[in-house]
């Protein structure tokens, strides 16, 4: 089924699928939240559709009766033939807006994430389960800096990474591995499946140690708390040494912290990025699984941004990777 786009104008919906030109979407590791842009002609130009459209209208893009976006209208720039129109998901608010806030180590990462988002009323799917106490003075922060923290300190504590994103609508924050991503597609009802990443195209792999670090160590009121290195790798690449300042009480989870900091940053990064042919699951902070020969991308990679393009029916994404 095609995708189509709708606009909630002061509680009336419209349907834009028939005169929207060009539209994308894109999201990155970096910031929360999807944007998507897309071209309308001038109202002249559209005598058969009557319809009024403003900054915070509500704009949805469906496909197969699931929401792939759904978001309001931040920006609209009218030129002499169209009106650009540019809308971010709910997530957006939490990349803008500031706070100040204080946890003093009695309430889990969970907690304090339903308490930062309680203001913001976003439709929830479900939020993992995060035991990590969280104790820190956040003073004039926007509330996705203080969200990514949070999520950083219980993701020292495990050793795994945390993701937050807006699915079919509603909020989902989860561990890494709850994202691994299947991209096959049917062509038609009656046909079977085959797998978009047979498709690649453009495929471009870098790998680097500029990031890599292979020491540790671990601060508590500006002395050297505890520390840890990897010997081997030393040797091979040389000192690249990171310091973390330890917020907690005790020497075994400074060491679990240095231990846990060690193993994420003493790798060789490994990007890649390529295109395929749209799939509507193709998200930032998702897992695939690639085997492309020419350029060596195989084995599973973490999504770091996507942008996605959808012109006359024809669907196609741009991804970024990284070595998961």
């Amino acid at each position: 089924m095609a995708h189509q786009l709708f606009l909630i104008h002061e509680g009336v919906q419209t349907e834009l699928t028939s005169i929207v030109g060009q539209i994308t979407w894109s999201d990155s590791v970096e910031e929360l939240g999807q944007r998507l842009d897309f071209t309308l002609p001038i109202a002249s130009g559209t005598p058969y559709i009557k319809f009024s459209i403003a900054p915070s209208d509500i704009v949805t893009l469906i496909n197969d009766s699931k929401v792939v976006f759904m978001g309001y209208i931040f920006e609209m720039i009218f030129t002499e033939r169209t009106r650009e129109v540019t809308c971010y998901d709910p997530l957006f608010y939490l990349n803008k807006s500031r706070t100040t806030i204080q946890f003093k180590g009695k309430e889990t990462a969970t907690a304090c994430v339903k308490k930062l988002l309680a203001p913001f009323k976003i439709p929830t799917a479900r939020i993992a389960d995060m035991k990590t106490k969280i104790k820190k003075i956040y003073n004039e922060q926007t509330y996705s800096e203080i969200l990514n923290d949070i999520l950083y300190q219980a993701r020292r504590e495990i050793g795994e990474d945390y993701r937050f994103q807006m699915e079919n609508g509603k909020l989902v924050i989860d561990r890494q591995n709850a994202f691994l991503l299947d991209v096959s597609v049917k062509l038609a009802a009656n046909s079977g499946k085959f797998d978009l990443l047979e498709f690649i195209s453009n495929p471009q792999r870098t790998v680097s140690i500029t990031e890599m670090r292979n020491s540790i160590v671990i601060t508590k009121d500006d002395q050297v708390y505890t520390s840890t290195a990897d010997a081997g790798s030393v040797g091979k690449y040389g000192l690249l040494q990171e310091t973390i300042a330890f917020d907690g009480n005790t020497l075994s989870d400074a060491k679990r912290q240095a231990l846990s900091a060690l193993r994420e940053l003493n790798r060789i990064n490994e990007e890649a990025t390529f295109d395929i042919l749209g799939h509507d699951e193709v998200r930032s902070g998702r897992v695939l699984k690639v085997s492309e020969g020419k350029t060596g991308i195989i084995g599973q990679f973490i999504i770091t941004s996507t942008n996605h393009t959808l012109v006359n029916r024809i669907h196609k994404v741009n991804i970024t990777l990284k070595r998961y």
